[in-house]
């Protein structure tokens, strides 16, 4: 290529970096930035905070739940592709829902800022869980924009932009919130509001890269089955239970509340389809919100009677048979191609290996999450002041990164995506057994560099295998809805599995022992990668996004 260049009179430099300054990698590199925000100051930032508050490890392992809003973010994403906002005529689909959710994410932080955690843990929770809820829309909106913005050529380029954005944007949340709350005088609460403006450069970006065009006409199903509606509801007290036995279990109230702001969407949805189905209005879904506004007015006669009636209307859309063939909201259920309770989703799924693919992007990154949402912890525990964790873990990780990103490219770019996905696995895999070391060492500012920056070159490289791998499985007439799912699966085992047991395992068996067996956590997803590779199960269950490029 660089011959080519020369030969027809190209700077082979200049011809190397144009992929990176086309509009599409620019507008990834940007959203980016504001991504890696509100999830920066969840995870590591809000640990750090908690670790120097003295609050239990158990109660700081349990925070880690907040970060499952993430990873259910799938259960609204319709909302971004389905709902139109005021003005979205002008300022389109895409961006509006940019500003607003962005708006949000500014104001969940001022909040957090606000919440003290020696006050009482339930303060700072509430505070959490509103800017999580907040930066997982922001999070779906921005997926689905740089998708769509990107053609299949730039997904590799536009995949290790968006990941250098989004390490741009923890690397700044991190450095600015340490060096702010180092000042006494300032604390925590300053360091907060000074990540706000880190919100922006996703606002702005969208006035440069406009509004992205709508390739494929999207399709969502108008009614639901009877029997797919039954299912439903009766999952969501099951659902609702275990959640609240697994709070009472950690003493804390985060799952619960999770729960019911994850189903409330699927709720609303599934029952104006099931009313379109029988042939009602999908206005009869408003009969959901009489038992919420009853007990807002205080009276318990009136709660039982809106309760009852709207368990009546319930069954009935439960138990009534829908029509058989075509009504004023479309064909039967049965008869459409998208039929099940997520058309988008089960597009996925239908296609070969699809199941073992979802299982890999499930487990693979148990190892890693529960290791990296303690490191904080371990960091304080040791002795480790702001600063040190400023200069050792925030930039000297910040450098190591960005050359991790960079071979990342380099190796998506010769090896193609499946064998380029398959070394970042090992390599962030084996970055695990450096925790250990660090936690057998202890203070030591050397050992403390070693370990992230092996950490964060491993996470580099894999950050632009996985997003591209993501991305390609991505079907773009669902684009928000599946992006959302699968980035969602990457990180939901780690996120239960760190928030209900990592604090009693530390404590039960040491940071070295934890660490070791994070490592081993990480070695099925590396196996059950390599058999997808060697049968061909990668490559069936990729979609549109994908292209035509051999991966």
């Amino acid at each position: 290529m660089a011959g080519e260049a020369i030969a027809a009179g190209k700077s082979p430099f200049i011809e190397s970096i144009k992929p990176y300054v086309e509009k599409g990698p620019i507008t990834a590199l940007m959203l980016g930035i504001s991504s890696g925000l509100p999830y920066t100051l969840l995870a590591a930032t809000l640990t750090n905070r908690l670790s120097e508050a003295g609050i239990e490890r158990k109660a700081i392992s349990a925070f880690a739940l907040v970060l499952l809003v993430y990873s259910i973010k799938w259960a609204w994403a319709p909302i971004v592709d389905r709902v139109r906002l005021p003005f979205a005529g002008m300022f389109g689909q895409r961006r509006t829902w940019l500003w607003l959710s962005g708006a949000m994410v500014a104001m969940g932080i001022a909040i957090l800022a606000r919440a003290d955690p020696s006050q009482g843990i339930q303060q700072i929770l509430l505070a959490a869980l509103l800017l999580a809820m907040a930066g997982a829309t922001f999070d779906i909106v921005i997926d689905a924009f740089r998708i769509e913005h990107l053609e299949p050529h730039q997904l590799g380029t536009g995949s290790g932009m968006s990941q250098y954005g989004w390490r741009l944007g923890a690397f700044f949340a991190g450095s600015i919130a340490l060096a702010v709350a180092a000042f006494p005088e300032w604390g925590w609460k300053w360091g907060y509001y000074a990540c706000i403006p880190l919100v922006l450069p996703a606002l702005l970006v969208s006035l440069y890269a406009g509004e992205p065009a709508e390739r494929q006409k999207r399709e969502w199903p108008m009614r639901t089955e009877r029997n797919d509606y039954l299912q439903f509801l009766i999952a969501v007290p099951i659902a609702l239970y275990v959640a609240n036995q697994i709070d009472q279990w950690l003493g804390v109230d985060i799952l619960f509340r999770i729960t019911v702001f994850g189903l409330t969407y699927p709720l609303v949805d599934l029952t104006t389809r099931r009313a379109h189905d029988i042939g009602w209005s999908g206005s009869v879904a408003f009969v959901l919100a009489l038992p919420v506004a009853a007990a807002a007015w205080g009276d318990w006669t009136i709660f039982l009677i809106a309760s009852a009636a709207t368990a009546l209307v319930l069954v009935i859309l439960a138990l009534k048979p829908g029509d058989s063939g075509t009504n004023a909201y479309g064909e039967a259920p049965a008869a459409l191609e998208k039929r099940k309770i997520f058309g988008p989703m089960a597009d996925f799924f239908r296609r070969k290996g699809a199941w073992l693919v979802f299982l890999f992007v499930l487990v693979h990154k148990i190892g890693d999450t529960m290791a990296n949402l303690m490191l904080r912890d371990l960091l304080v525990s040791v002795g480790f002041s702001k600063a040190d964790i400023l200069w050792g873990d925030v930039w000297v990780g910040f450098v190591a990164l960005l050359i991790g990103i960079f071979v990342g490219g380099v190796l998506y770019a010769r090896l193609g995506l499946k064998k380029s996905v398959l070394i970042s696995l090992i390599l962030m895999g084996i970055s695990n057994l450096s925790f250990a070391g660090l936690a057998t060492l202890g203070n030591s500012l050397p050992m403390l560099a070693f370990t992230m920056g092996f950490e964060n070159f491993a996470s580099g490289v894999g950050g632009v295998a996985i997003v591209a791998l993501l991305s390609a499985i991505c079907d773009l007439r669902f684009t928000a809805t599946q992006f959302a799912m699968l980035s969602a699966a990457t990180a939901i085992l780690g996120r239960f599995l760190t928030g209900t047991t990592a604090g009693r395992l530390v404590d039960w068996m040491g940071y070295v022992d934890f660490y070791l067996l994070t490592t081993v956590i990480a070695l099925p997803g590396i196996i059950l990668f390599a058999i997808m590779m060697r049968n061909g199960m990668i490559d069936s269950a990729m979609g549109s996004a994908a292209g035509e490029k051999p991966l």
